[in-house]
């Protein structure tokens, strides 16, 4: 494994993972409330269109595809062809990405959220507050993203490099 490239991938991959999902939140916010805590899911629900709710997703699953090759791709162009080694480096660089979402979309981004009421039916909800967030984004990513997520990732960009040879 090259730990370096791995490094340097995973921050790449986060930066651009939290561009495009932040970028896409100013064009449609009352669809990413749906990922939001429970009551602020609540109070947006009669806002939210599934036109946006579309688009969303449109942006969110071919987003993780193209991460996903290219996880796979870069490390078989620096010679990673191991199972094992291309298993870490998949998951090494989605733990990046769920590391700086926690910390620039879940926390610095609930902020500024919070402060513009961007999203409609949950301006002044007491979900916003850091005690409610913090039961969603903390297991999100301590369990979710540590157990599941970054595994199955790990596993995809393994078979995808065992693909390519």
């Amino acid at each position: 494994m090259n730990l370096s490239r791995t490094i340097l991938d995973g921050i790449v991959l986060s930066i651009l993972f939290n561009a495009v999902v932040g970028l896409f939140f100013f064009v449609v916010p009352q669809a990413y409330a749906m990922m939001f805590p429970k009551g602020i899911k609540k109070a947006a629900k009669p806002y939210v269109k599934r036109k946006e709710l579309r688009v969303m997703h449109l942006v969110l699953y071919p987003l993780y595809l193209l991460m996903f090759m290219y996880m796979a791709l870069s490390a078989h162009l620096v010679g990673v062809r191991d199972f094992c080694d291309l298993f870490w480096t998949g998951y090494i660089e989605m733990m990046f990405v769920s590391i700086s979402d926690f910390f620039l979309l879940d926390v610095l981004g609930r902020i500024y959220v919070k402060d513009k009421g961007l999203i409609k039916g949950a301006e002044n909800h007491p979900g916003w507050e850091w005690k409610e967030w913090k039961k969603l984004a903390i297991p999100e990513h301590g369990i979710f993203w540590t157990f599941l997520f970054c595994p199955l990732t790990g596993l995809i960009v393994a078979g995808i490099g065992a693909l390519l040879g």
